[in-house]
């Protein structure tokens, strides 16, 4: 998308933006639907249509701010799915073995992102039958979401919900939910669900949002390595993440069970400080050669394995232990608007930012990665008129040597700070969890603990 249609990296960032803002606006409407007591199922059903018709209309289109709209949109319709799912989850899971849930949950999603890496990344600067590669795998993404919605009606049970219409409506809906907000921000006073739990995972949020496909796949690109090789790389990274978090949420288990005050919060802690040694081998320590392709891959392997720990080993969780379960889908869309929503936006435009006033990227439109041969030559004996609108053919780099190292150490010095900075005031903030959550939790507990008075009371 850069090349083809000349987007510095703050107009991508730009778009970020807008669908972080859309997540920001529409995901406590969302929130309210559920606790209001809407078909779950119908939820999704509607939320994952509208992402597969944003999609897929995104496909074709090359205007900046039709692209705008449809991200606005895509936003709005994907900050349905991680209220609905807690639900879910809240639903089929105690205290103990929360973690284990939603690490398989977080595990499952990963499965996407690495079809991703392993599809969209290769063909990305390819056309196929006249189509530029990315532009087909956003079409399919889009065409495969809107099959989901068929899997959702097959697959999907929903317990019957008792719907409340007195609490929903869309001012009623607003005042509703920032009402509930102030509610959790005055929790205990001190000690609540927006100190624990949201300002833990802002900085988080951004520094997985800058590790994101695109960052990751532009710098391995700087350094010659091949699109399909990036692909293999940023799908390894995926892999470990995925693993990484179904081991997260049982180590949160078992540390729970051995500490109830203070084990989630240690595992949190350990995986966000570990992340740091891991980025600066990747983007400072290691020569930017593409012949260590497979070294990238392995280290990028085991950064996930160890570093995706706290947020379904600590703070999902935390968050079902210290929110009552009328108001758990409110409370986590409002996770997505203050934290999602924040981390997406910032992180993005983040990196743009330092990279190219603190570090000189250089913006171009020159191809990144050196392609010196068709698939398809004047030679082969498959070459006829036709074959150029047949196969897959590869773009020709011109890209300087010298800009592209030059951009290589300008990008990952770019993201290495900026994923540090948010790494350590992460660590400082979960350091909270150790006295918000012990109090939080019993509080919540407190009226559950105290016996019925007696009838004649």
């Amino acid at each position: 998308m850069e090349h083809e249609l000349h987007m510095r990296p703050d107009l991508l960032g730009l778009m970020a933006l807008a669908q972080g803002v859309a997540c920001a606006v529409t995901g406590p409407i969302w929130g309210n639907l559920v606790d209001s007591g809407a078909s779950r199922k119908l939820l999704l059903k509607v939320g994952t249509g509208l992402w597969g018709l944003c999609t897929f209309h995104l496909a074709f289109t090359s205007h900046l701010w039709v692209m705008l709209a449809l991200r606005v949109l895509n936003g709005a319709a994907l900050s349905m799915l991680l209220p609905v799912l807690q639900s879910f989850i809240a639903d089929l899971s105690t205290s103990d073995d929360a973690g284990q849930i939603c690490g398989k949950v977080y595990c499952a999603g990963t499965f996407g992102q690495v079809l991703a890496c392993l599809m969209v990344v290769p063909i990305s600067e390819h056309r196929i039958l006249g189509v530029m590669g990315w532009r087909l795998c956003l079409a399919v993404v889009g065409m495969l979401s809107l099959l989901v919605v068929l899997l959702v009606e097959v697959a999907v049970e929903d317990m019957p919900r008792t719907w409340d219409p007195k609490r929903f409506g869309i001012s009623r809906c607003l005042v509703t939910e920032i009402t509930r907000l102030v509610s959790f921000a005055n929790w205990r006073s001190s000690s609540d669900w927006a100190h624990s739990e949201s300002v833990a995972e802002l900085p988080v949020q951004v520094f997985k949002s800058i590790g994101n496909i695109g960052n990751f796949a532009r710098y391995f690109q700087y350094l010659s390595i091949s699109n399909h090789m990036c692909g293999l790389i940023i799908a390894m990274r995926t892999v470990g993440e995925g693993i990484g978090g179904a081991v997260g949420g049982y180590l949160g288990d078992a540390a729970n069970s051995r500490n109830p005050r203070y084990g989630r919060t240690w595992i949190a802690m350990f995986s966000v400080t570990a992340s740091i040694p891991f980025l600066y081998v990747v983007y400072m320590g290691i020569p930017r050669e593409a012949s260590l392709s497979l070294l990238f891959a392995g280290i990028l392997f085991t950064s996930g394995l160890v570093t995706t720990w706290e947020v379904p080993g600590c703070l999902q969780p935390v968050v079902m232990d210290i929110i009552p379960r009328r108001d758990l889908s409110s409370a986590f869309s409002w996770d997505i608007a203050i934290v999602f929503a924040s981390g997406n936006t910032i992180g993005p435009l983040l990196v743009g930012f330092i990279a190219q006033d603190f570090f000189d990227y250089h913006y171009t439109s020159e191809k990144v990665v050196t392609r010196p041969n068709r698939a398809v030559t004047a030679a082969s004996p498959l070459a006829t008129p036709a074959a150029p609108r047949l196969f897959v053919h590869k773009l020709e780099a011109n890209m300087t040597p010298e800009v592209r190292e030059h951009n290589a150490s300008a990008l990952g010095r770019a993201i290495f700070w900026s994923c540090v900075v948010p790494a350590l005031i992460s660590a400082v903030n979960f350091a909270l969890l150790f006295w918000t959550y012990p109090a939080d939790k019993e509080t919540l507990e407190e009226p559950l603990q105290q016996p019925p008075l007696p009838r004649d009371a």
